[in-house]
């Protein structure tokens, strides 16, 4: 039995921490022992299945206990505080904090990975200095696992391929995926026209300011169609603001957070991802396992999930690329069928027991079984 721990900052929300539920939750128990450990507290029940070891660092999440945090980490005191116990594999699954935490780890005997779930460089402002802060704590662990060639490739040009990197794709319940797509949509929501639909949270590394712009020109130039934005975070007045000064009320809904996106999906006559830069989006490898038309942008991981538009449309980072880009779907629909197909196609290659299968046989081997 190899003895597993996964740190991560918390388990709601976000893409990584749901790709990690996925993985740990698929995973044979009669091979790991898991624990899951976040910073903040949250209802593991409701996130991880029965057997997985659940511990957090500290009783709430305050403004004394995020200085707390701060301090402890950069202090290398987290780990022998919070976290340290007798585990042969130890894994930062978050970039930051978490990897700083895991970081300073005592545990000699364990094998140390840190995830990264985004293109670095993309990110980040100041680069330089976070290498040279950052380049230390990666050089304490085994691996580096990026979840695609393209993080991959970034994460070794800023480190001077000096760290061991490895890419294992992100986990997805497919099943899950297909049987929730069946449900009712929310209350008060009815498709009524052509309808775009984006998941993601509300940061602006997701670019809503830019697809906001683009829904604004559609409507100008008098396209009849609805967009929908699944997904919460600091952006929202902002993006309130915008859709108020230039009248999108009636075809713009933020449907905030949701626990189950999925019907939404199903009800798309088109999926945009509009981001800045991603790792690999959960939210577009779920619309190919829907067999959902997708128009994205030319951002990390894109070609690797749908080939050069061979499975979808990618566009540049722009409001006018992208516009041309949902404007070519919404006015062909024989394109819009092809690109189902297509999707369809790719999707197949997304199964939860193969991605879950790749990962176990890494950390078997990695931990000599």
């Amino acid at each position: 039995m190899i003895k597993i721990l996964f740190f991560i900052e918390n388990l709601s929300e976000g893409g990584a921490e749901k790709v990690l539920r996925e993985l740990v939750n698929h995973m044979d128990q009669t091979k790991f022992d898991i624990t899951v450990q976040t910073v903040w507290p949250c209802d593991a029940k409701k996130y991880l299945a029965p057997g997985i070891r659940y511990k957090y660092m500290y009783t709430s999440e305050s403004k004394a206990n995020h200085l707390r945090y701060r301090a402890e980490a950069e202090s290398g005191l987290a780990y022998r505080l919070h976290a340290k116990d007798d585990y042969d594999i130890e894994c930062a699954y978050l970039e930051m904090g978490p990897t700083k935490v895991m970081s300073a780890s005592t545990n000699k005997k364990a094998k140390k990975l840190a995830w990264v779930h985004c293109d670095l460089s993309k990110k980040l402002g100041a680069l330089d200095a976070f290498v040279a802060k950052a380049g230390p704590q990666y050089q304490k662990y085994d691996e580096v696992i990026c979840v695609s060639e393209n993080v991959r490739q970034s994460f070794e040009q800023l480190f001077g391929g000096q760290i061991p990197t490895r890419v294992l794709y992100n986990v997805v319940d497919d099943a899950a995926i297909r049987e929730k797509a069946q449900a009712e949509l929310s209350s008060g929501v009815q498709k009524r026209r052509l309808t775009m639909v984006s998941l993601g949270r509300l940061t602006p590394q997701k670019g809503y300011d830019v697809l906001l712009k683009v829904q604004d020109r559609l409507i100008q130039d008098g396209m009849e169609c609805d967009l929908w934005i699944a997904g919460e975070g600091e952006e929202r007045p902002a993006l309130e603001q915008f859709i108020a000064k230039h009248h999108l009320q009636d075809s713009v809904k933020l449907l905030g957070f949701q626990e189950n996106p999925y019907p939404f999906l199903r009800e798309a006559d088109l999926l945009v991802c509009s981001s800045r830069y991603e790792g690999l989006s959960t939210f577009v490898t779920e619309g190919l396992i829907l067999g959902k038309p997708i128009v994205t942008t030319d951002c990390t991981g894109m070609r690797e999930l749908l080939g050069n538009s061979e499975y979808g449309l990618i566009t540049e980072l722009s409001a006018s690329a992208l516009c041309a880009g949902i404007k070519q779907l919404m006015n062909n629909e024989e394109l819009r069928k092809y690109y189902q197909q297509k999707a369809s196609m790719r999707g197949r290659e997304f199964t939860t027991d193969s991605l879950v299968k790749t990962t176990e046989d890494y950390l078997l081997k990695l931990a000599g079984k």
